[in-house]
């Protein structure tokens, strides 16, 4: 209850960074919007998996404490853009908490396809 709570918050949060209507990501990048974020889980101190959809989840790195975070709370995920694209994060950063704290992304990796599960 208390996930798709802060999914409702993630997704009203992330509109109001939408990229406009008809806008492309840009060109030969592997990028998300940042409205479609499905879910997210703490990888580690730095690190944080974003889920966006069936097959496509993304590593965000921090130099912060990432389970300093009050994930209890509302997060939001911003862009400069409205896209979020695999590289050096600049422009991105995750805020929440409260009182809110924001923590800059410092990198943007696509997350390796889980292993196929023995038969």
């Amino acid at each position: 209850m208390l996930r798709w709570s802060l999914f409702s918050i993630l997704l009203v949060l992330g509109a109001c960074t939408t990229p406009s209507a008809g806008a492309t990501p840009p060109a030969g990048r592997d990028c998300f919007a940042s409205s479609s974020v499905l879910g997210y889980s703490i990888v580690d101190e730095h690190n944080v998996k974003v889920h966006v959809g069936a097959s496509r989840d993304y590593i965000l790195t921090t130099n912060w404490n990432a389970r300093n975070l009050d994930w209890g709370e509302a997060i939001a995920l911003r862009s400069t853009t409205g896209w979020i694209c695999t590289g050096n994060g600049l422009g991105v950063d995750v805020t929440g908490g409260r009182p809110s704290q924001t923590y800059p992304i410092t990198g943007i990796a696509r997350a390796p396809a889980p292993a196929p599960q023995g038969s």
